[in-house]
């Protein structure tokens, strides 16, 4: 079990859960809850500590716990949305692929989900996790100046950039709600969505009106590098390679 609990211990990438369907009812009562179980869950960047502790970076302030079972049932307590009470069965771990099944129930029904999550070692997939690169989650206590403002938003910018770019190998879809910004996208573009006050990104900044100077300076930037924007083999490349530009732009003002 040891060998099990350091072999868990790591940083991971949520990929995909593969559906085992028995029947038609199950086809369909799964087609009902397939996104929100992805959109919950699916290509989040968590971690499993050695100590126990449990984290997801959408959720930093979410500070749960992991541990495993002698049945070997892997369990999530506390870690955030999506992983608030998580229990799943060790099914394999081969190549850096790890496999845990979970059984999700639904209008009578105990739906068959096999999890695949990634393990992340090295390079600049790992330095996601890093303090360092997550500084821009932490609100700020006081008014920012605008150059700190555009530093905050080019930090976010550089920081999806290289997810994006961590997604396009790993994954053959993603999830626009994983990027905080204010973004849509697009085939062959990326746009801006309307300013919330009370939504997640407002949330980053000092207060309203900051949030709301940094919506603007992403909508300039927008503008400014639209007959810029990468022709790439898929769209997530040209996401990533897009934003990388954004980052470079709003620094460099």
């Amino acid at each position: 079990m040891e060998k099990l609990h350091r072999d868990l211990s790591g940083k991971w990438l949520v990929l995909y859960p593969d559906h085992d369907l028995k029947n038609d009812y199950q086809k369909v009562v799964y087609s009902k809850i397939q996104d929100s179980i992805v959109g919950l869950s699916g290509l989040k960047l968590v971690t499993l500590a050695d100590d126990g502790s449990f984290m997801q970076l959408d959720s930093l302030h979410a500070r749960g716990k992991w541990g495993i079972t002698g049945e070997k049932i892997v369990f999530v307590e506390n870690g955030g949305k999506g992983f608030e009470n998580f229990s799943a069965a060790f099914t394999g771990y081969e190549k850096g692929v790890l496999k845990l099944t979970e059984y999700v129930r639904a209008e009578g029904e105990k739906i068959r989900l096999v999890w695949h999550l990634k393990k992340i070692r090295g390079g600049s997939a790992e330095e996601l996790f890093s303090n360092e690169r997550n500084t821009w989650r932490k609100k700020p206590i006081k008014a920012e100046s605008e150059k700190e403002i555009r530093q905050r938003l080019s930090a976010m910018l550089s920081f999806y950039a290289a997810y994006y770019s961590l997604v396009t190998k790993e994954s053959s879809f993603f999830v626009p709600t994983r990027v905080i910004l204010p973004l849509r996208f697009y085939q062959h573009a990326i746009g801006m969505k309307d300013f919330d006050a009370d939504g997640f990104f407002a949330g980053l900044f000092y207060d309203r009106q900051q949030a709301a100077e940094a919506h603007r300076y992403l909508s300039v930037s927008i503008r400014k590098l639209r007959n810029d924007f990468p022709k790439m083999e898929n769209y997530v490349e040209e996401y990533a390679a897009f934003m990388k530009l954004m980052a470079q732009d709003i620094a460099a003002e």
